[in-house]
């Protein structure tokens, strides 16, 4: 049996993979949010999070963390709409639960944006 973390990981290494591969998507922007986006929860709280990734139009990365919510079965966050509507309506136990796997979502996407940024900066040499 998984973790939730281990599913998390997952669900958050294709997300990533494919926006990094995908021509549409700015991919140092993208990292950019993403190293930033798990301090935004600690900070601020994840509906003001949300609500500033949405006002940012970062709706790439707001797509991802939903997808891997629902890849890791952390919650019924199947639209970046409905995950925004969560954060803002659930109960308090509910809220801090979703925060928590938010978190720890956003923390997996974070760290394989930074791998593959790694892949990407080093030399010719270092990758032997």
């Amino acid at each position: 049996m998984d973790t939730l973390s281990q599913r998390m990981a997952r669900a958050a290494f294709p997300a990533v993979k494919a926006r990094r591969e995908d021509g549409r998507c700015n991919f140092k922007e993208y990292t950019t949010f993403a190293k930033k986006f798990p301090s935004l929860i600690h900070t601020c709280g994840l509906a003001q999070a949300i609500a500033f990734a949405q006002a940012k139009k970062e709706d790439d990365y707001l797509a991802d963390l939903a997808a891997v919510l629902q890849g890791a079965h952390a919650g019924a966050t199947k639209t970046v709409e409905d995950l925004a509507h969560r954060s803002r309506t659930e109960t308090l136990s509910g809220y801090l639960r979703l925060s928590r796997n938010a978190l720890l979502a956003a923390g997996w996407i974070k760290r394989y944006v930074e791998a593959f940024n790694e892949k990407e900066d080093a030399s010719p040499e270092d990758q032997r």
